[in-house]
């Protein structure tokens, strides 16, 4: 894989965001494959676009070569699939795309001590684990050329860098969010973002809850791909 290239990405999961995300990397020439156990043509769900365009594949033949495999599950199944199956990640870029939220959405399942990328990291020490895509929404990755911004972070430069040309290259605002001990952070603003459309509906549907993270950033601040 050179600077130019980011090989192949498989991404483990066909909810809303998982086919949000697969399409638009799609959409920019990005060679993608989904591994789902929904591979019925027949089959409803937001999985159909992806079966249409012939994406989905059983998962380890969407995981063969795969040079990026991004975590677009729950958290509760990426922390198993990482505990049960640890050779899925060895040598590759993994993307944890995940936020240990409460069914409800209403808290973190996770001490303030620690974070769901963390915890992955722990489990598949010999992955290059990168924390990216967890402060945008399906929809947010559903509207191409909006900018989103993706805040991306890792202890591995290389594989954040790789990361972070990746998101620029399928129009997102990336931006460089340091280390893993920083994910805390990072998925306390999941939190935020769902905290605040639970309590200001009206405001959320007209502004949309993916200029909150834009909010955040200093006055100034010029982005590629602004919010």
């Amino acid at each position: 894989m050179t600077d130019d290239d980011f090989g192949s990405v498989c991404v483990l999961g066909a909810g809303r965001f998982g086919t949000a995300l697969a399409l638009r990397l799609m959409d920019h020439a990005v060679s993608t494959r989904v591994a789902t156990r929904r591979a019925d043509a027949e089959t409803p769900g937001p999985s159909g676009p992806l079966l249409e365009r012939g994406a989905v594949r059983p998962t380890l033949e969407a995981l063969d070569g795969a040079d990026i495999v991004v975590l677009a599950l729950p958290f509760p199944a990426a922390v198993n699939l990482a505990e049960r199956f640890p050779g899925f990640a060895e040598g590759r870029i993994v993307v944890d795309a995940t936020n240990p939220l409460t069914e409800e959405g209403d808290g973190i399942v996770l001490p303030p001590d620690t974070s769901g990328a963390v915890e992955i990291a722990r489990r598949i020490p010999y992955a290059r684990l990168v924390k990216a895509f967890s402060t945008c929404t399906a929809e947010d990755l559903a509207r191409d050329g909006t900018g989103a911004l993706n805040l991306v972070a890792a202890d591995d430069e290389a594989a954040k860098q790789t990361v972070l040309r990746l998101s620029r290259h399928i129009g997102l605002a990336a931006l460089d969010a340091g280390v893993l001990a920083h994910c805390g952070v990072l998925e306390g603003m999941a939190l935020l973002r769902e905290e605040i459309r639970r309590r200001n509906p009206a405001a959320a549907a007209e502004a949309g809850a993916r200029r909150l993270t834009g909010a955040l950033l200093p006055p100034g601040t010029r982005l590629e791909h602004p919010c």
